[in-house]
């Protein structure tokens, strides 16, 4: 017989074991982020186990992994690293249940759905019903949802979606930088360094005091009116190598693909693959938006978005190219429905390897009305990747940015192919390649008053950083990726 994928036994397999020992930090009320482990014991004395992270301030599931057979021992290696950055306890598993879907609950109120890691590891639970006694915890921090951004900056994306669901009812905080990047009108305290420390209640005091002056700024600036119109997609799929069709459609490739499968897809000529993978690309696209629009669809069964964007950045063809660019015009919810977090993650490595030789391209597409913001940006991040693997040809892509500033000078007060995020997404970028040769633009810029400055900071901070040569803040981002790690660290 065949054996079993770990994927299909949690969803086959798991819910049939018993339960064993359920654990957490002990701190997670105070901290806002609890680290849930939840285990079930196979015949053979071995454990299932899954861990989820829970921002239970406003998140709910960010992260999840599961292991379907590993030793009691293993499972020690696991919480020993765990007991190095904090005290744990057992809990039972009703207070493991509610925890993690309380969380989720709260988090849904604001927009937000689980981690796309949720599943498979979620099959370790019960299904959320009246069966598990509840229990009621507090979520978010006095009633709201509360945003806490981290250095990278990667949860500052959930402020749009927290603004179209909640209003102004929620607060957020960010933790991005050094003081010296703190917006200058935001000044009126220092922002701790020690995370550990975010929680106090004097520091909370100054968060708060801050947050409003950060809601203003950020309210000023809305997304800019998406627009796009829909081509016809084809309603029929037609590939050369059926293969790659059924390995992108599965709902058993859903996490990830065989090892087997990507081998197989790059031993093909780059442009034969390509054309394949951007006809799915496109189909799936025209069997999903509108339901994904009207709200008929709130999730695929399949990743083969996701499949698309990691397989095209392997194969560096720029046949893939137009695909990558009509994914990248979808909305902010088929964004969602189709790569979750992984969003801004993965989308611009295939920008830059199908684009990196058709720089008009990618311009035509940033200059074009109507656009995702999100999306807009991972062109931009592309260009900078050839900055940064292709020295050569800085010169060439400041021009395109010098261009790009100075359009926006007249085009961001009426928001035509650019708003506020994305303007401050912007300076983080050209702050990552010190764009020395762009201050009078990027002055320029600023002088709109049209750039949300909760992002990257007040234009001052901008060309601090950009003088003092700071540099790339996470070099992994510019650096096209291993297709086998990624699936693996997908896995």
């Amino acid at each position: 017989m065949k054996p079993m994928s770990p994927e299909r036994f949690m969803r086959e397999k798991a819910r049939k074991l018993p339960i064993a020992e359920c654990y957490v930090n002990n701190d997670w009320q105070k901290a806002g982020e609890a680290s849930v482990w939840v285990t079930r014991r196979r015949p053979d004395g071995n454990l299932t186990i899954a861990s989820f992270l829970v921002d239970t301030f406003c998140l709910g599931v960010k992260d999840a992994f599961f292991r379907a057979n590993i030793s009691p021992e293993h499972l020690e290696d696991y919480l020993d690293d765990l007991r190095s950055s904090c005290e744990i306890e057992h809990i039972s598993y009703d207070e493991a249940h509610n925890i993690i879907y309380g969380a989720i609950a709260f988090a849904e109120e604001g927009g937000v759905e689980p981690a796309k890691d949720f599943y498979p590891a979620g099959y370790i639970l019960e299904e959320d019903t009246d069966d598990v006694p509840l229990i009621e915890y507090t979520f978010g921090k006095d009633g709201k949802h509360f945003l806490v951004i981290g250095e990278d900056r990667s949860e500052a994306r959930y402020i749009h979606t927290l603004q179209r669901k909640l209003g102004d009812a929620f607060e957020f905080v960010s933790f991005a930088g050094d003081d010296e990047s703190i917006e200058d009108e935001f000044d009126e305290y220092d922002e701790p360094q020690d995370y550990s420390q975010v929680f106090t209640p004097e520091h909370l005091k100054q968060a708060i005091a801050k947050m409003d002056k950060w809601s203003a700024e950020s309210a000023r600036h809305p997304d800019e009116v998406y627009s796009y119109q829909y081509p016809e997609y084809p309603a029929t799929l037609s590939v050369k190598h059926q293969f790659i069709a059924d390995a992108l459609l599965s709902p058993l490739n859903y996490k990830s693909l065989p090892h087997d499968v990507v081998e197989r897809i790059l031993s093909l000529p780059a442009d034969e693959a390509a054309d394949d993978i951007a006809a799915i690309t496109l189909y799936v696209i025209g069997a999903t938006y509108e339901g994904i629009n009207d709200g008929s669809i709130e999730r695929v069964e399949h990743s083969a978005i996701m499949h698309a964007l990691i397989l095209l950045a392997a194969l560096r063809s720029e046949k893939g190219l137009p695909a990558v660019l009509e994914i990248m015009r979808q909305n902010d919810d088929f964004a969602e429905v189709h790569l979750g977090d992984l969003c801004t993650e993965i989308t611009h490595y295939a920008v830059y390897a199908c684009g990196a030789n058709n720089v008009q391209a990618l311009v035509d597409y940033i200059n074009t009305p109507g656009l995702n913001p999100f999306f807009r940006i991972q062109a931009v991040s592309a260009l900078c990747m050839i900055v940064i693997n292709e020295p050569e040809r800085r010169s060439e892509i400041i021009e395109v940015f010098r261009h790009l500033l100075r359009r926006m000078v007249s085009c961001l007060p009426r928001q035509e192919a650019c708003d506020g995020n994305f303007a401050g997404m912007l300076m983080c970028d050209l702050v990552n390649i010190n764009a020395k040769e762009l201050i009078p633009e990027i002055k320029a810029v600023y002088d709109t008053d049209c750039v949300d400055k909760t992002i990257a900071g007040s234009c001052t901070s901008v060309l601090r950083d950009i003088t003092a040569g700071k540099g790339v803040v996470n070099a992994d981002r510019y650096t096209l990726p291993d297709v086998y790690e990624q699936y693996r660290n997908l896995e």
